[in-house]
């Protein structure tokens, strides 16, 4: 598994998810997409758990992806290393992604305030989601290199 391959990848995906749930973010919030014609109210507890389920799950997927990431017992083997960050990085991902959708739904319902901030907050958290070269260790080979592999 080519880790530039991977890499691309999984940039294309960020962008394209994030891109997605930005548009959908700023039409619901401009109400140029108004899928709830009157604001309704959302109840108490729900905005509770919700508010609840986002810190957790922020920080809770950031330390999963660290603790998958420190399961690689063979980093010496670039093809078990790219698997398992592609494993890793697809959970991170995943969370961060279902959050900030459950938030903009229930913005787009309720146009509480509450769930456009903690929207916001997970935007940010996306920042640190952003896929690293630098993990994977992915280096240019010299010519030298490349005649010797031949």
């Amino acid at each position: 598994m080519n880790s530039k391959l991977v890499i691309r990848n999984l940039k294309v995906l960020f962008f394209i998810t994030f891109t997605v749930q930005l548009v959908f973010f700023v039409s619901f919030a401009f109400q140029w997409i108004n899928i709830s014609p009157n604001s309704t109210t959302i109840p108490i507890a729900l905005e509770r758990y919700t508010l609840l389920i986002t810190m957790l799950s922020i920080p809770g997927a950031l330390k999963l992806y660290s603790m998958i990431m420190s399961k690689n017992k063979h980093p010496e083997d670039t093809n078990f290393t790219t698997a398992l960050y592609r494993k890793a990085y697809i959970t991170r991902f995943g969370i961060l992604f279902f959050v900030a959708t459950l938030n903009i739904i229930l913005y787009a319902i309720s146009f509480n305030k509450n769930f456009m901030l903690l929207t916001l907050i997970t935007f940010t958290a996306y920042i640190f989601s952003y896929p690293s070269e630098g993990y994977l260790n992915i280096t240019e080979e010299t010519e030298d290199e490349k005649d010797r592999k031949e």
